[in-house]
């Protein structure tokens, strides 16, 4: 008579589980700080625009005699305001929502086409939102683009880029 055979059942130790499972978890954390460690990261624009007003006067001219009656001192309606630096860089595209910004509280000028001798549609208060929905146009050493209201848009207009700055809406 023959002897029936037995099945053997394959056995793991559970050390070995629980190491196989430490191994999985190392290599994960391992991966994930190569990660993080190696993306680019984008820099942070830390500068702010600063408006700097410069009067033409030399330290001869203070220390001379008086100035005779002919003679024309300039005076505080010669300057001229200063445009802030175009700061965007590209960023404002088609589509894009932007807000008036940099003006200190005096309104933007929105104009009827894109020039500075055109008739004013509208006065933009600061941190006013529009959508941009045409340009760019560069007139008059300045980059404009066409604005409109989001609530009204009878409130449209060109602006000047150096004034806008793009938003999340």
């Amino acid at each position: 008579m023959t002897k029936p055979t037995t099945r053997r059942e394959l056995t793991v130790p559970l050390w070995s589980l629980g190491l196989i499972a430490a191994f999985f978890a190392v290599s994960c954390v391992s991966l994930w700080m190569v990660v993080i460690l190696t993306r680019p990261t984008a820099p942070r624009i830390t500068a702010s625009p600063m408006f700097v007003v410069v009067a033409s006067t030399s330290a001869a001219a203070a220390t001379a005699a008086p100035a005779s009656p002919s003679t024309k001192s300039p005076t505080s309606s010669a300057l001229t305001p200063t445009v802030p630096p175009n700061l965007n860089s590209g960023s404002i595209n088609l589509g894009v929502f932007v807000q008036v910004t940099g003006t200190g509280g005096v309104p933007l000028n929105l104009r009827q086409s894109p020039s500075l001798k055109s008739d004013i549609a509208y006065r933009a208060i600061e941190n006013q939102v529009f959508k941009v929905e045409n340009g760019p146009t560069i007139a008059d050493g300045f980059t404009w683009w066409l604005l409109v209201d989001l609530v009204d848009k009878t409130r449209t207009g060109w602006a000047v880029e150096n004034y806008l700055q793009p938003t999340v809406r």
